[in-house]
């Protein structure tokens, strides 16, 4: 008996490890891009319209997946902050990133507004394939938003 009992261990294993099969996975929708942001300070994403206090910054991210590159850029007289301030900073000078410019390709951009009046903050993606409002330049996808921001006194 203990013997008919080995042998079909034996039998069953040898069946389970020669029915295995290596399959690569293949995600149910394939890999996909999107274009996608996140503006502060909120929990909803897709803002365009926001209002901030001067000497005040938002931050934005790009939350899109399969971008080839992505750039900020922020109106003169608005600057790039590093990330090493704390939420209860309140004077943002001493993180302003010196000749920091206008542009950036860090995925998320600290802007500091520092002049009253309405500005825009762009968002520029470029996919391999095609994305909800991209358009198509030299066989690459292009992707724009503009935000705008009212910064009051």
């Amino acid at each position: 008996m203990k013997y008919i009992i080995n042998l079909s261990i034996c039998l069953l294993t040898m069946v389970f490890l020669t029915s295995c099969e290596e399959e690569d996975y293949t995600a149910p929708y394939g890999d996909f891009s999107s274009f996608t942001w996140w503006v502060s300070p909120t929990d909803t994403y897709n803002e365009i319209e926001k209002t901030v206090s001067i000497n005040k910054y938002l931050a934005f991210k790009d939350l899109s997946r399969g971008a080839i590159s992505h750039e900020w850029r922020i109106p003169k007289g608005s600057r790039f902050l590093n990330s090493n301030f704390k939420e209860t900073d309140t004077i943002y000078t001493p993180f302003i990133i010196p000749n920091g410019g206008v542009v950036t390709s860090e995925s998320i951009a600290y802007v500091l507004f520092t002049e009253v009046g309405v500005h825009e903050v762009q968002l520029v993606n470029t996919f391999e394939e095609s994305v909800t409002g991209a358009t198509n330049v030299e066989g690459t996808w292009k992707a724009e938003q503009t935000f705008t921001i009212t910064v009051i006194d």
